[in-house]
C-alpha cells in the first residue's frame, strides 16, 4: 500500500503546482464521473480510508496557520474522542457526529471509523443509519472536506459559514444514494430557503444559491441482523485486561461455512482456501471450479468471495499466531477467526503455496 504525497496527487490531476491542484478540486467537486475517477485513483495508491487523505498535504501546502490559526487534531486525540462520544442509536439526537471546525474531516473521519467497526459491514452496519454533520468558515478547506466524505461513502450535511455569528455562503449535503458502504457519495448543494435557513439556525446568506444537485433515486438496504452499537462502558473500577471491541465476537462460522477439503469433491469458483498442515496459515482463492488437497480447510460464503478473501488475509495471520500448536492448524482454528472488518490494516504478505 503506497502513501498519497504530493507527487502522487499532482500525477493523478495532471498538475504541476499547488494553486493547480487546488483549482483542480474545485472543478471536479460537481462532476460525479471525473470526481469518481479521482477516488478511483486514489485508493489504487492507498486504500486507508480510516485517516484523512488530504491532511498531510494540507497541513503542509494549504493550511493558514497565521490567518485563520488552521492546526489539526492528532490522530490519537481523535480516537479517544471518537471512542468517549460512542453512543446508542436510540439515545441520539439526530447525528452520529457534529464537528463545529472541521477543518479537512479528520475528527469526522475518526467517529465515521468508530461506528463502522462498532458494526459489521457484512451484517450490520448500513450507511443510512449514520448522519454526520460539519461546519467550516475557510474557503480554502471546504474541497477538501467534501472530496474527503464523498470518498468514504458518508452521510454528511456540511456548512461553508462561520459557527458563532451563523452566517454561512452554502449548505452541503454528502449523501450515499447506494446505500453501499463500499460506494462513493454524491455532493448536492441545499437551495437557500427559509426552511434551510431555520432549520440549521442561518442567520444570513453570504453567496448566491448554487443550483446543483446530484442525488436521484435514493436506496435503503436493510441489514440483515441487528444494530451492534452501544455506548461506551465506563468501569468505575477498572480491572487491568484485554479490551474487546464489539466486532470482535462475529466469527467466520458466522458467515461461512468451513469444512475441511474432501476428496474427490469439486469445489466451485470463489471458495477460498487456507492450509491446514505444515503451514503458516496460507490462503488462496479458487478462480474456478476444481478439487481441493484434503491438507486445505475450504470456505464458502454468501457474501462476495473476494472480499471475505482479503478481510481473511488481513485478520487470519495474527489469529494463528496466537492459536497455531506446532505445524498444523485445527479447523476450529479457522471457524473461529473474527471477522470485525479493518479496511485500512495493511494485509500479511508471504510466499502462496500450490493448491495441490
Amino acid at each position: 500500500m503506497g502513501k498519497l504525497v504530493r507527487e502522487e496527487f499532482y500525477k493523478i490531476a495532471g498538475v504541476k503546482q499547488h494553486a493547480e491542484f487546488e483549482q483542480y478540486l474545485k472543478d471536479i467537486l460537481f462532476k460525479p464521473d471525473e470526481r469518481q475517477e479521482f477516488y478511483k485513483a486514489m485508493l489504487r495508491i492507498s486504500t486507508d480510508v480510516y485517516v484523512d487523505s488530504f491532511r498531510a498535504y494540507f497541513e503542509e501546502y494549504a493550511a493558514e496557520r497565521k490567518a485563520n490559526q488552521q492546526d489539526y487534531t492528532p490522530d490519537t486525540v481523535a480516537h479517544i474522542l471518537a471512542a468517549i462520544t460512542r453512543n446508542n442509536l436510540q439515545d441520539s439526537n439526530g447525528w452520529s457526529g457534529y464537528d463545529p471546525t472541521a477543518g479537512t474531516g479528520s475528527l469526522l473521519i475518526q467517529k465515521w471509523k468508530d461506528d463502522q467497526l462498532a458494526e459489521n459491514p457484512l451484517t450490520t452496519y448500513a450507511p443510512h443509519n449514520y448522519l454526520y454533520m460539519a461546519q467550516e468558515m475557510a474557503d480554502n478547506a471546504i474541497p477538501y472536506l467534501l472530496h474527503n466524505l464523498a470518498l468514504r461513502g458518508m452521510n454528511c450535511v456540511v456548512i461553508h459559514g462561520d459557527t458563532l455569528e451563523r452566517t454561512a455562503k452554502q449548505v452541503y449535503f454528502v449523501q450515499n444514494d447506494n446505500d453501499d458502504f463500499l460506494g462513493f457519495s454524491s455532493i448536492n448543494v441545499m437551495p437557500h430557503t427559509d426552511e434551510i435557513k431555520e432549520q440549521f439556525e442561518i442567520s444570513g446568506w453570504e453567496e448566491e444559491t448554487i443550483d446543483h444537485i446530484e442525488s436521484g433515486l435514493v436506496k435503503f438496504w436493510p441489514t440483515l441482523a441487528p444494530m451492534q452499537k452501544k455506548a461506551l462502558e465506563i468501569n468505575p473500577d477498572p480491572i487491568a485486561g484485554t479490551y474487546e471491541k464489539p466486532s470482535d465476537h462475529l466469527q467466520l462460522k458466522d458467515i461461512a461455512a468451513v469444512e475441511r477439503a474432501k476428496a474427490k469433491k469439486v469445489y466451485p469458483a470463489g471458495t477460498i482456501v487456507i492450509q491446514m498442515s505444515a503451514t503458516r496459515g496460507q490462503i488462496g482463492l479458487l478462480e474456478s471450479s476444481g478439487r481441493v488437497g484434503t491438507q486445505y480447510a475450504c470456505i464458502q460464503t454468501p457474501f462476495t468471495p473476494g472480499f471475505v478473501f482479503y478481510m481473511l488475509k488481513v485478520r487470519a495471520p495474527r489469529w494463528f499466531h496466537r492459536v497455531q500448536d506446532g505445524l498444523n492448524l485445527k479447523l476450529k482454528d479457522i471457524e473461529d477467526i473474527s471477522v470485525a472488518i479493518t479496511l485500512a490494516t495493511r494485509e500479511e504478505e508471504y510466499e502462496q503455496l500450490s493448491l495441490f
